[in-house]
């Protein structure tokens, strides 16, 4: 279950199936995308177990989110609107879910990195969902730069998470 839970992630998180082979040749304008802010973290600071406990079930709920989003639609266009969309909601419902967790004082510096590699997910994903809303053109190479930016921030989400024993976050 957590192996699928790991590829589903790292297929919606990367996003990079664009809508048409070969269209990497073309250029798309740019657009400007609000910043998206990392949530403070707010709650009370919470046990190593409680902690671990919590944020573990975040990523399940993450991951059966990006489960019943899917995978990015190659026929129509409309779809993929929709879908960049909906990839970019659940990765800013896990901020707000993740915003009142506060680690261990051991665990917080690795902690607030793994939050910065979600609100930089959530920053590319915000990109891709106002680059497919843009034309066909735009569509097609939506994935070039947010792809590269999306892989680089799962791969710290993976590592760090697995450094302070998030399994589930980890994709374990």
């Amino acid at each position: 279950m957590r192996a699928r839970a790991a590829r589903i992630i790292v297929a919606a998180a990367i996003m990079v199936h664009p809508l048409a082979a070969g269209c990497g040749a073309l250029e798309r304008e740019p657009v400007t995308v609000p910043t998206v802010t990392a949530p403070a973290l707010t709650g009370p600071t919470l046990s190593p177990v409680a902690f671990r406990s919590r944020a573990d079930a975040a990523c399940m709920r993450l991951y059966a989110r990006l489960g019943r989003v899917g995978t990015p639609p190659t026929d129509s266009i409309a779809a993929a609107r929709g879908y960049h969309r909906a990839v970019a909601d659940v990765w800013h419902h896990l901020l707000g879910e993740v915003g009142g967790l506060t680690a261990p004082a051991d665990l917080r510096g690795t902690w607030a990195e793994i939050i910065e590699a979600y609100r930089a997910t959530a920053q590319d994903a915000d990109e891709n969902a106002l680059l497919a809303e843009t034309d066909r053109e735009a569509i097609e190479v939506v994935n070039s730069d947010a792809s590269a930016r999306m892989q680089e921030a799962q791969a710290v989400m993976a590592a760090r998470a697995q450094g302070i024993g998030l399994s589930t976050c980890a994709g374990e």
